[in-house]
């Protein structure tokens, strides 16, 4: 089998590295397509694989695309704009998608199993408690209104397809929350009426792996770990781990919001987290560094 990755950043790799890692997976070809491809040397401190190939190609450029191989069986789209800006997340998510499943068709992969990684963003800053796959998707930012449009896009296009809409992404590349606490740079709400939503970027992978692996499942997945954990409770305790001062209290940001996401849908479909709490998975990050002497 020949599995496609369409954006290959940090989840992408993740994505490749869990594969490596698997017995069952190990000898599945993976195709990384990259506008830019890496020099050999730094392809190699990213990830170990003789199975993995580079594809040079543009998600806008259908012409590069259509020099894609056939035998195409999985693909995952987990491109990320350039810019966070409206017309970034069109080109990307929407033009991108657009071009890629025409130069699958065009290429003869037509019956490639697509999974687009989406974000809980569709779901709106606004709305509180309570949320799973089947909750109103009523964004308020540009990203969720084209995220959503995204999706549908490829529902209309792509019988065989799946969505897994991903809460906040955390992991050893992703530690910017943990920088801010420690230069005392960022404020939380006092009231606990706002929710932390997170997923480790090594369960996000295997969710991706998961239910592409297993052809009974389709439609929309929301992937997010199994403990909603109220902002302030968690910046506090990230901060005495790292040995910082406690956040401030301030106004919420926009980004931060009152739902609490569900991941039983996932969990019903057989996936277990290696990380079900992130603050286990925070922790795991800090023990790693000597946060004591960072200096920025």
């Amino acid at each position: 089998m020949t599995w496609l990755i369409a954006g290959f950043g940090d989840l992408g790799r993740e994505i490749a590295c869990t594969m490596h890692a698997d017995r069952a997976l190990a000898d599945e070809s993976v195709l990384a397509l990259r506008r830019h491809i890496p020099t050999p040397e730094t392809a190699a401190t990213k990830i170990n694989s003789p199975n993995l190939r580079w594809v040079k190609a543009d998600l806008l450029d259908l012409d590069s695309l259509f020099q894609l191989p056939t035998g195409i069986t999985h693909v995952v789209f987990c491109a990320t704009p350039d810019k966070r800006d409206e017309a970034s997340y069109q080109a990307t998510y929407v033009q991108g998608l657009k071009n890629l499943l025409r130069a699958l068709t065009h290429t003869g992969n037509a019956q490639a199993r697509v999974l687009f990684v989406s974000s809980t963003a569709v779901y709106g800053a606004e709305q509180a408690g309570w949320l799973d796959e089947s909750s109103a998707t009523e964004p308020s930012g540009f990203n969720g209104r084209v995220l959503l449009e995204a999706e549908r896009e490829l529902s209309n296009r792509w019988p065989d397809h799946l969505i897994l809409r991903l809460s906040g992404i955390y992991g050893p590349n992703r530690v910017f929350l943990l920088k801010q606490l420690l230069a005392g740079a960022t404020s939380v709400p006092a009231s606990d009426a706002f929710w932390a939503n997170r997923i480790h970027v090594a369960d996000a992978a295997s969710a991706v792996i998961h239910l592409l692996k297993r052809k009974a499942l389709t439609g929309i997945y929301i992937g997010t770990d199994s403990t909603p954990v109220p902002l302030k409770t968690l910046y506090r305790e990230l901060a005495a781990a790292l040995g910082a001062q406690p956040p401030r209290e301030g106004p919420p940001s926009l980004m931060m919001g009152k739902k609490r996401l569900s991941n039983q849908k996932l969990c019903t479909s057989g996936f277990a987290f290696r990380w079900p709490d992130s603050r286990q998975g925070y922790a795991a990050i800090v023990a790693k560094e000597n946060w004591q002497n960072w200096e920025g």
